[in-house]
């Protein structure tokens, strides 16, 4: 997917900002709290739905106003919206009203690099889960149906827990949970092998020097050498007495290691970043060679997670591809991106 041309109106500190950026790379400069983070973060609201900087609505609302609103044609003919206040907020695809946020993030799927991506190697398993997630509901026709009938059948069995009903009707849960599980466990086992594969490439074609022998290993959240349903039946006492299921795919990791021991301990926070840089570039390569449409880079502050070295090899590699990118820097750069100067948020010349 290409943006062709972005209207953003009453999104934080920008007012009104209108632009037409190019297909390749696009670069946002300027002081800091000029408005190039917003920029990029009212992209990512238009395709997830929600911030990536604040969870709640009020702060990215500009001062003074009721609501906000994007509004983005895509080179691809298609054309999205929002409309957001505090209490509501309105969709619209193609001119014809649309509620539902997958949708959204079909038509317009990205990737997102910013200063907390660290996270996704020394953060909780939910970050990760996350991270898989995503990747599949875009590569994997019929993940996000089977991920969907998974989470109604766990949360029918948390509630039969909690209201203390028989083995029997749990186990009658139970049953068709675990094949939707085994649905999920699959999908995600292979992307990991994909991933993998494709992370070694890449490191190769950025010059990436990643440290030591990075591995990827898929845990699905229960014990080896045994079924979800001898795990079920292992842990159902200690499930009833808790009120919740602590074993299945909603507890899995993607399990990170450099050399054996793993990442968030064996590598500096320096290093932990470039590895999360490293995955989420895989993840793009990985939706721009399977997904219906190229994937959006976004790149918020990329000298926060990169050394000179690795920025430049970056910085070189990124014109070379075929998705659209959006950087945001305090300094402009002397690369041949398209350049937009926001000051004050606004776009101003230079």
């Amino acid at each position: 997917m290409t943006i062709e041309h972005l209207l953003v109106r009453d999104f934080r500190n920008l007012s009104s900002v209108e632009l037409t950026p190019g297909p390749g790379v696009n670069c946002l400069y300027g002081d800091n709290g000029a408005g190039k983070t917003s920029l990029i973060e009212a992209i990512y609201l238009l395709a997830r739905g929600r911030s990536f900087r604040s969870a709640q609505l009020a702060p990215v609302i500009r001062h003074g106003c009721e609501a906000l609103s994007v509004v983005a044609r895509l080179q691809e003919g298609h054309r999205l919206g929002v409309e957001r206040s505090r209490e509501s907020w309105r969709g619209r695809i193609d001119g014809q009203d649309c509620q539902r946020l997958s949708e959204f993030a079909a038509a317009l799927p990205l990737v997102l690099i910013e200063p907390d991506s660290h996270r996704l190697v020394d953060g909780g398993p939910e970050r990760r889960r996350q991270f898989l997630d995503w990747q599949l509901f875009h590569v994997e026709q019929g993940y996000l149906q089977s991920w969907q009938r998974y989470s109604r059948l766990l949360k029918q069995r948390n509630a039969a827990l909690r209201a203390t009903a028989s083995d029997l009707t749990i186990k009658a849960i139970e049953s068709p949970m675990a094949v939707a599980a085994e649905q999920i466990n699959a999908l995600r086992h292979a992307q990991v092998e994909r991933l993998q594969a494709v992370m070694t490439e890449l490191s190769t074609a950025v010059a990436f020097r990643l440290p030591g022998d990075i591995q990827l290993t898929y845990r699905p959240g229960h014990p080896g050498g045994f079924d979800l349903i001898q795990a079920w039946d292992e842990q159902r006492s200690s499930d009833r007495e808790r009120g919740f299921t602590q074993r299945g795919p909603h507890r899995a990791d993607l399990k990170l290691t450099c050399a054996g021991h793993p990442a968030a301990v064996a590598l500096s926070r320096g290093q932990q970043k470039l590895l999360a840089v490293t995955l989420l570039l895989s993840q793009l390569s990985i939706l721009e060679q399977t997904a219906h449409a190229a994937p959006i880079l976004l790149l918020d502050d990329p000298v926060s997670e990169l050394d000179a070295r690795h920025l430049d090899a970056l910085f070189s590699w990124l014109p070379q591809q075929r998705h659209q990118a959006w950087i945001t820097t305090t300094a402009k750069p002397s690369q041949s991106f398209m350049m937009f100067h926001v000051e004050q948020g606004r776009l101003v010349d230079g």
